[in-house]
């Protein structure tokens, strides 16, 4: 008489349900710290393109003519927004930063030439890992603003 085969003592592919039991929780802890970690870089190119930002639009803005060596009256915010494009130029054109707008803010005077000049910089980040809402509030794309000021460096010529 041949013995009957028992499928409660047979173990055959206990280990491969396990891992397949181990290995969500797993990935998914390690996609969200990998989404992390490119959002934290994202906002430090961010916050180097405002610190860049504010350091040109010290010199360069001339809003109220007490920056003499500039040519003509206004903001400058031309070349001010390129350069902090240009500072986060490998996120934009990759696609991981996108919609980036410059604001800029000239406090100082003709009688004050050296109050703040405030750089805001705002783009939209694109969380493009698997898992990324987890990550990144609920949504595939998180707003960043980073704000920047440095004095005025003008001049009271009268």
């Amino acid at each position: 008489m041949s013995e009957r085969k028992s499928l409660r003592k047979d173990t055959r592919g206990a280990v491969l349900a396990e891992f397949i039991i181990a290995i969500v929780p797993i990935l998914t802890i390690f996609f969200n710290f990998l989404q992390l970690a490119h959002l934290a870089t994202a906002r430090l190119v961010m916050k180097h393109g405002a610190i860049v930002g504010a350091r040109a639009a010290a010199v360069m803005t001339n809003s109220h003519n007490n920056t003499p060596d500039q040519k003509g009256k206004g903001l400058n915010d031309g070349e001010i927004k390129q350069g902090v494009i240009l500072a986060m130029a490998n996120w934009v054109a990759s696609g991981a930063l996108t919609n980036p707008t410059v604001t800029i803010t000239d406090t100082s005077s003709y009688d004050d030439p050296y109050n703040w000049v405030t750089v805001e910089v705002r783009a939209t980040y694109h969380c493009d890992l698997p898992m990324a809402p987890l990550s990144c509030g609920g949504g595939r794309t998180k707003e960043l603003v980073e704000t920047k000021r440095m004095p005025h460096q003008g001049a009271n010529y009268k």
